[in-house]
């Protein structure tokens, strides 16, 4: 963010309330060799890998009795056994279709945690017709899954999902009061956290000194000549804070408010605590053809006094 100076306000705001979820991403093996498939799950592969998942063991075939199929007519086949699914990164939530007849011995399927204790274990189905729901079989495990052996049988459209663990909870009351950018001139944020609503107030001000426009142009017109009062109130999860950025137009030094004044949203901010000592700001701003950028902040204190200042994760920060 160039040509632009920040300087820090002190304001006091608590609304809202916080959510918390993390994400997982969903995988589904249809071993037909099509689409993104297409070169790995190819007929008559015993070994492949596959976004994370490597197989081998079995053998992708076809038979062309549609009760040993979920989707097309292609499927894993173990027909000697074991066959074996490693994972590069744990996953959880599997689900797959998971049958035996028509030749194939029944099987069992054995869920693994990566010191190779056994997560769970689920046993093949008898053959009843094309893609029968009641043929599927699913881990669902507190811990995250390694591997899986099959014993026998036959496998079709296997889904998981890469295990993405929430963020370790960040203690917000080391956040609180001024954070700079050692980098700039002063560029930082203040931060006031509220323990009883679990919110993070910041308040960053800033001006350009380049004159573009009138003086005294709209609240939404961030980056333009003039000064621009830019809060945001952060829901948190984890060690993330983030929300809307709101910008303030009208006012004047020790003067009452008058009816000119408004406010409006005009982008969004992520904030991520990586210690105590040190977070980085993630920001988009709308208006104005659109601004973003990053930047990482430390505490003042630490900036002022580097040899003076230390901080625990699980404490406050201290003077030595």
């Amino acid at each position: 963010m160039t040509n632009y100076c920040h300087r820090l306000l002190l304001t006091m705001l608590f609304i809202a309330s916080a959510t918390n979820c993390f994400a997982q991403e969903a995988n589904t093996i249809f071993f037909d060799n099509n689409g993104i498939e297409t070169g790995v799950t190819t007929p008559g592969a015993t070994s492949f890998s596959f976004r994370g998942s490597n197989w081998s063991g079995g053998i992708v075939a076809t038979e062309g009795s549609p009760p040993l199929y979920a989707s097309g007519a292609w499927s894993y086949e173990v027909p000697t056994g074991p066959a074996l699914v490693t994972f590069d990164n744990p996953v959880t939530d599997i689900s797959f279709f998971y049958v035996h007849g028509n030749g194939f011995a029944a099987g069992t399927a054995t869920a693994m945690a990566g010191n190779g204790a056994v997560l769970g274990t689920v046993n093949s189905n008898i053959i009843t017709s094309f893609g029968d729901q009641a043929n599927f079989e699913s881990f669902s495990t507190t811990e995250p899954i390694a591997s899986i052996e099959f014993s026998a049988g036959v496998i079709d459209n296997f889904s998981f999902s890469l295990f993405t663990a929430p963020p370790s909870p960040f203690n917000f009351q080391l956040a609180e009061g001024a954070w700079l950018n050692p980098d700039t001139d002063g560029e930082g944020i203040l931060f006031d956290f509220g323990p009883t609503l679990n919110l993070l107030f910041g308040a960053w001000f800033t001006f350009t000194l380049d004159p573009v426009v009138p003086i005294d142009p709209p609240a939404t017109d961030i980056g333009f000549d003039g000064q621009r009062w830019i809060t945001a109130l952060m829901t948190l999860e984890g060690n993330l804070a983030s929300g809307p950025l709101r910008a303030r137009q009208g006012g004047a030094f020790d003067m009452p408010p008058t009816e000119s004044g408004s406010s409006a949203d005009v982008g969004e901010i992520t904030i991520e605590f990586l210690d105590c000592d040190l977070a980085r700001v993630d920001y988009i701003i709308d208006s104005a053809g659109g601004i973003s950028g990053s930047f990482n902040i430390q505490p003042l204190e630490q900036v002022v006094n580097p040899n003076g200042f230390s901080c625990s994760l699980d404490g406050t920060p201290a003077n030595n």
